[in-house]
């Protein structure tokens, strides 16, 4: 794209209007790309009445080109949707994510291409086969965007999201490569069998490279960020250049022609193990500052590809009228698809019973909710305009007739399959039935509505409340109180109170990864340390959410899904000299276990015993207390006993702790007196710098 001063203006207020839109949907509980698109295609037509045109027109100066979709939008959107995807969701619907991304998109491309292959010459177009499978491998994968978005709404559970979620990002990758396979070999046309298995090959060779070169560039961007993780800018603007960095470099390799890349894959991948190894290190405002940042560069990133392609939309050169007909017949031929393709991998992996079966009502949205988007705009705009195949008599060239096609698919799923998949859901009873989190809510909400009841009373007291006012609202909480009291004792009648054990667990060990996190940024654990407790949090997480806590079995449960971590330590293997873990990585490890423990002690029995009425059912709170006490006088004794036994040995250790808690005071001071205004970030570093001890 050439980047004028029209151009560069009409960007910023597509941005601009962006956010209207997005506040709009917001506001009105519309869905947000498809109002984008909406209005999108309303802007030209619009903008070109009399009076409007010399104000406006600038704003079909900022186009689509393939150049900017490839190389500028795509990885911000691979990279933030792998970036925040948890790998051990994943990992417990890996049968049914992994099947769809590859088995059904290749049944979906076949099936739509060998039907638009023989039905479009009955109603007047010639479709090669080669072209019929080039549409088939673009329009096949799935845009989760629009559906996330309502199934957060209507409360959709939480697999089914991650199923349709991570379906949508391997398929990202999996689909550009069949693309690119389809499109060489249309263009160096077909020979038999010896074509088929080179596309196999490159196939093959194009997902396992990008996910080898992926794992390599995540190794390397992970150690530049265990180098610079005490500089936050360094830190979070090497996360911000790894998208590019990674899907760049895959392009540059594949023009060589020794091997061929996919980006996406290895950009994905990449995202993925930061996501899920990298970030961990990070101090949780710079992880917190980082993840809102990544969330709104794709926030507006996608948001100007869904605008953009209305504008796209609107001004194509193919009149969409005149192919009313061919539209129709691959819309319904790609909506057939997705439903046999669905099926064609659910059905046999229920029988299998790999893992939990996908329930017929779940079957039945993922065929109906595989909506088009992003994905297969970039794809249909990286067809070189040029380009034709043998044979071809239509007055378009192919480039026109697929944009078509797919502009006519994009727009069915978004304003047709999206507004129905809110209703189809009620029709189907599918909502997110976990009775964790339900529980989990209830007791927060307690202590949220004591918050408010105990804030009242101290207005009362001072008297910035009138009585009447003071009843008024008291009521309000009262009520939203019993509100909850009822929601509380329904769910212990329906489930037992030991989903309220399982709420005051799943409470403790979100205090503890903060406590661990502290420790970590503080350098009072080591990162092997750290590692080795994080990855135990994240298997008992597993165990809690899936109501299997085990009371006497705090202390050993491992996070087996935690991949990248495993994958680590065997390539470290060869590496690490010392396999057994030295005294001071053992009192590391009981001492950061009891400060643990303390904390989340400390921190429930506060909430606990703030107000007169208890937070948490007593019953629930005494016995998950009382084995954290235990658990923390338990690992308290061993560090104890390793200091004895081995004091001198410790001893640098001790000394350099001592420092280290001396720092985080030090911080914590620093912290308030930004927190309160006395301080800003200047003044903070001036202090550290001349002052700390």
């Amino acid at each position: 794209m050439d980047l004028s001063i029209t151009s560069a203006l009409a960007l910023f207020a597509l941005i601009a209007l962006s956010t209207v839109i997005f506040f709009t949907a917001k506001r009105f509980k519309l869905p947000y790309t498809v109002l984008l698109v909406f209005v999108g295609l309303l802007l030209i037509p619009v903008v070109n009445l009399p009076y409007l045109k010399n104000v406006f027109g600038f704003l079909g100066d900022m186009v689509l080109t393939p150049e900017l979709l490839f190389y500028i939008f795509l990885p911000i959107l691979i990279f933030e949707s792998a970036f925040n995807m948890n790998i051990r969701k994943i990992l417990d619907s890996v049968w049914v994510i992994g099947l769809m991304s590859v088995v059904s998109l290749l049944v979906s491309t076949v099936l739509i291409a060998m039907a638009l292959y023989l039905i479009m010459p009955l109603i007047g177009i010639h479709m090669p086969l080669a072209i019929a499978f080039i549409f088939g491998a673009l329009i096949s994968p799935t845009d989760p965007v629009a559906a996330l978005s309502i199934f957060k709404e209507c409360g959709v559970p939480r697999r089914l999201a991650n199923i349709f979620e991570g379906e949508s990002l391997v398929n990202d990758g999996t689909a550009m490569a069949i693309f690119f396979v389809m499109l060489s070999i249309a263009m160096g046309g077909f020979h038999g069998s010896e074509t088929v298995l080179h596309g196999l090959v490159q196939f093959s060779m194009m997902v396992l490279l990008g996910v080898g070169f992926g794992l390599l560039m995540a190794g390397i961007f992970s150690r530049a960020l265990r180098l610079t993780k005490s500089n936050e800018f360094v830190t979070v603007t090497l996360m911000l250049i790894s998208a590019h960095t990674v899907f760049i470099l895959s392009e540059m390799i594949n023009e060589m022609g020794f091997v061929h890349i996919s980006p996406i894959i290895a950009t994905a991948v990449a995202a993925l193990f930061m996501g899920n190894y990298s970030r961990h290190v990070l101090a949780p405002r710079v992880d917190e500052y980082l993840t809102k940042l990544i969330e709104h560069m794709a926030f507006v990133i996608n948001s100007l590809v869904f605008l953009m392609a209305g504008l796209l939309f609107a001004s194509a050169d193919v009149n969409l009228a005149e192919l009313w007909l061919p539209i129709l017949v691959t819309v319904m031929v790609v909506a057939t698809a997705r439903v046999i393709a669905v099926y064609s991998v659910t059905l046999p992996l229920n029988m299998t019973k790999l893992e939990r079966p996908i329930p017929a009502s779940w079957q039945k949205l993922l065929a109906w909710g595989s909506l088009r988007g992003a994905l297969s705009i970039i794809i249909v705009m990286l067809i070189p305009k040029d380009f034709t195949v043998p044979g071809w008599t239509y007055e378009h060239s192919p480039q026109d007739l697929l944009l078509a096609l797919t502009i006519g698919c994009i727009l069915t799923t978004l304003f047709i399959k999206a507004p129905l998949i809110k209703p189809i859901m009620k029709k189907l009873n599918i909502r997110d039935n976990n009775p964790l989190e339900e529980a989990h809510e209830a007791d927060l909400a307690i202590y949220y509505l004591l918050q408010e009841k105990s804030q009242l009373d101290h207005y009362k007291t001072k008297g910035f409340l009138s009585q009447e006012q003071y009843d008024v609202s008291a009521a309000k909480v009262a009520n939203k109180l019993k509100e909850a009291e009822t929601q509380r004792q329904y769910l212990i009648e329906k489930h037992g109170i030991a989903v309220f054990k399982q709420s005051l667990h799943l409470a403790m060990v979100h205090v503890e990864k903060k406590a661990v996190k502290r420790l970590f940024i503080n350098e009072e654990v080591s990162e092997k340390t750290f590692r080795r407790i994080y990855s135990k949090l994240g298997g008992r997480l597993d165990k809690i959410e899936e109501l299997k806590e085990d009371a006497h079995l705090i202390n050993t449960y491992k996070d087996r899904k935690d991949i990248f971590e495993h994958l680590v330590n065997f390539v470290q293997m060869p590496f690490d000299r010392q396999r057994e873990l030295s005294h001071q990585q053992k009192l590391e490890y009981y001492r950061a276990q009891m400060i643990m423990a303390r904390k989340a002690i400390k921190t429930i029995e506060q909430m606990q015993t703030e107000f007169d009425h208890p937070v948490f059912l007593p019953e629930a709170y005494d016995e998950v207390i009382s084995l954290y006490r235990r658990y923390k006088d338990r690992s308290g004794t061993k560090a104890e006993d390793l200091v004895a036994l081995f004091k001198d040995e410790l001893s640098p250790y001790l000394e350099n702790l001592a420092n280290r808690s001396l720092a985080a005071s030090g911080t914590r001071a620093l912290a308030y007196l930004h927190e309160n205004g006395l301080a800003d970030e200047h003044m903070q570093e001036s202090i550290r710098e001349r002052w700390a001890v």
